[in-house]
């Protein structure tokens, strides 16, 4: 919440960083295992660079500006700043800070390390809930500060949008562990979100808007079908793809559920994961991304293969070994459930979500 009210570089930096104190306690939290230990402390250590970038990028457009007041800064950008390439220069190192915090491609060497390490709840709030945050700030500090400048920051972010979807799409391919998959697959998502922000448009921004919204509950979504593979034995050990083969025998209506949820993160048709993936794609075919818009569409085919490749685990996988889970409990089914009827039904009246999504991005930009 701070981070998102936030109007001013220095309270950018300091909610960043005390989100980013709990974020690092949530990924040690479980003191039992040398895997949580690990991930906190590369969490740290990755994190600590990052804000170090922040700072020095914050320090730089402090020191040729004299401000860090958002609408003072968008008034001397409107307006034209000497000493360009310096700004350009801090606007990079900001960039990069926050392309690291959202787990962007070249910047995404800690996500699935610790995702993998930390314990399943931790991963699932920080999977999902600091994303809306950095995006909206995102979104104010490039869209309200330095829209004047979009080629300063929109050559940076389309290169990590490629990237990231490149990423995201072939090293899941080798993936075994539900965990890194699912980390593998934000990273591919991520680059959606980037693509529609750098094409400099309310449409874009716009997009990438419904974008994240559709993705934040449909991967609550698919996190909670992963927090639904406990066992009924009291053994603790890191869930695989194996473990998804089971549930469309001990549980067909989860397993229903998660095959939707799975097709909607494709952008298959007729679910909003399809709508959302269309809103992105025809915002940066708008703005003449044509090139990055081709090699994106090309690339999210080869993604379809892991996810398909999911769907037949679930209902084709042969095990020899029967696996008993624990009962869903109420929380997880409402979520579910929620996820569910989100998927199907913004897909065949989306105005609700349309009208909801362009009054944040008003509310961001303006």
């Amino acid at each position: 919440m701070l981070l998102c009210s936030s109007f001013d570089l220095i309270s950018v930096y300091l909610a960043i960083e005390l989100q980013s104190l709990c974020l690092y306690v949530l990924a040690a939290f479980n003191r039992e295992s040398a895997y949580s230990t690990e991930a906190g402390l590369k969490y740290f250590i990755l994190g600590a660079f990052a804000s170090g970038l922040l700072l020095f990028g914050i320090s730089i457009i402090y020191g040729f500006t004299g401000t860090t007041n958002f609408e003072d800064l968008r008034i001397l950008f409107s307006l034209g700043t000497e000493n360009q390439h310096a700004v350009q220069t801090g606007i990079i190192f900001i960039s990069c800070a926050f392309l690291f915090k959202i787990a962007a491609s070249p910047f995404h060497i800690w996500s699935p390390d610790v995702y993998d390490g930390a314990p399943l709840n931790s991963t699932i709030f920080f999977a999902v809930v600091p994303k809306i945050a950095l995006i909206v700030i995102f979104l104010r500090l490039f869209v309200f500060c330095f829209g004047s400048q979009p080629h300063y920051w929109q050559y940076l972010m389309a290169f990590c949008a490629v990237s990231s979807v490149i990423t995201g799409s072939f090293m899941v391919l080798k993936q075994r562990k539900l965990k890194r998959l699912l980390a593998y697959s934000s990273i591919g998502h991520v680059g959606y979100i980037l693509i529609a922000m750098s094409s400099g448009s309310i449409e874009g921004f716009h997009a990438s808007t419904i974008y994240i919204v559709t993705y934040i509950i449909m991967s609550a979504g698919i996190w909670s079908v992963v927090s639904c593979l406990e066992n009924s034995n009291s053994l603790k050990r890191t869930r695989t793809l194996t473990d998804l083969a089971m549930i469309s025998k001990s549980n067909p209506v989860l397993s229903f559920i998660a095959a939707i949820l799975i097709f909607s993160m494709a952008g298959v048709p007729p679910l909003v994961g399809f709508y959302a993936k269309f809103c992105v794609f025809t915002a940066s075919i708008n703005a003449s991304m044509y090139v990055y818009s081709i090699l994106i569409i090309l690339v999210s085919v080869v993604s379809t293969y892991y996810y398909i490749r999911l769907i037949k685990t679930v209902y084709f996988e042969k095990v020899s070994t029967k696996t008993f889970y624990k009962p869903i409990s109420k929380e997880i089914s409402l979520v579910l459930g929620f996820s569910f009827f989100f998927t199907v039904f913004f897909f065949i009246n989306p105005n609700l979500l349309w009208l909801i999504t362009y009054e944040m991005v008003l509310c961001v930009v303006q």
